[in-house]
């Protein structure tokens, strides 16, 4: 396999995804090691991240791969458009990360016997397939934005299995992160698609209908209906970041993280959809992208404050952010597709 076959497994991959996760565990890490009182097992949280970086690998392979078709349209520099991979390669190189997948979660288990933690991995396996391969193909029913956040939000409960069993923080943790995601694909994918496509003539309105009127891609709602769940969901989850901060489950650094740059994006995505959802496509994608970014950044710079200054936990997330964003900018199979032509 040459150099360019290789560049265009990792790009199918979607690294900055891949990339993201990892403030979800290691944040996930110090919070359960400090409510466990232990030291770190080191040869299973190595083992643990060698796994879930190739199975998250995976879920977006199979999303890459799945799309190829749908993508000359709204991902057109997907690698397998490009001609950056084959789908001969393509397909060889997916079922040997499968395989490989599935003898690393062998091996997981083999070290930490841990039932819990192989459950959550599998299922998040399966959410990832399931997701965009057929004959399931979730992202194109109402279930899609579930299984999508399902397989999201697990990345933190994962984390945190390494270590010890679930607390409330935990979860109280993954139900805001869990609704809060449901807006984020929704606005990202469901809505971005459907004014895309609506502008390159793949669909039409009806006559004497509005915007409003049209069925999203995939999600197969009103846009109305769409528009109204990514808000109340969008905003609404940062009500139960207060009410978690009432119950005393989350403390003030978590609760005010959470509450100025995630929230301030996700009320700056509602202004700028209700002023003018076809023209405001891309801002909102990126806004409400940004607050994803935002929460897990907080998770993370919340943790790492617990056991390093917090000049140096706001650098290393600022230094996640960087990587990110060139990720994105540059290896990712995206890029100026966000924007609405």
């Amino acid at each position: 396999m040459d150099r360019r076959s290789l560049t265009g497994i990792f790009r199918a991959n979607l690294p900055q995804f891949v990339w993201m996760s990892f403030p979800l565990y290691i944040g996930s890490f110090i919070f359960a090691l400090q409510v466990e009182d232990k030291s770190p097992e080191w040869v299973s949280i190595i083992l643990f991240l060698i796994t879930v970086t190739v199975l998250v690998g995976i879920a977006q392979f199979a999303n890459t791969y799945a799309d190829q078709d749908e993508d000359r349209l709204y991902v057109p520099s997907n690698p397998l458009l490009t001609g950056d991979l084959d789908e001969v390669s393509a397909r060889r190189a997916f079922l040997l990360q499968n395989i490989l997948g599935g003898l690393l979660l062998i091996a997981l288990f083999v070290v930490t016997l841990n039932y819990w933690l192989i459950i959550a991995l599998a299922i998040g396996w399966a959410a990832g397939l399931t997701y965009s391969l057929p004959p399931f193909r979730f992202k194109e029913t109402a279930v899609g934005p579930i299984i999508f956040a399902l397989g999201i939000v697990l990345k933190p409960i994962v984390g945190w299995l390494v270590i010890g069993p679930l607390n409330d923080f935990m979860i109280a943790f993954a139900l805001f992160f869990f609704v809060e995601l449901l807006a984020f694909q929704i606005s990202g994918d469901k809505l971005r698609k459907t004014f895309i496509a609506l502008r390159s003539g793949l669909i039409e309105l009806e006559e004497g209908s509005s915007i409003y009127d049209l069925r999203t891609v995939g999600l197969k709602i009103r846009v109305r209906t769409a528009i109204a769940i990514e808000a109340m969901t969008g905003l609404g989850a940062f009500i139960l970041v207060v009410v978690f901060w009432a119950l005393k489950i989350f403390d003030v650094p978590l609760t005010v993280a959470l509450l100025t740059l995630p929230l301030g994006f996700a009320i700056v995505t509602v202004v700028y959809r209700m002023m003018e959802p076809v023209e405001n496509t891309w801002k909102c994608s990126k806004f409400m992208g940004m607050v994803y970014a935002f929460i897990i950044l907080s998770f993370f710079g919340v943790a790492l404050a617990t056991v390093l200054h917090w000049v140096y936990a706001i650098l290393l997330c600022a230094v996640f952010f960087i990587v990110f964003r060139f990720l994105f900018e540059f290896t990712h199979s995206f890029g100026e597709a966000y924007r609405v032509p």
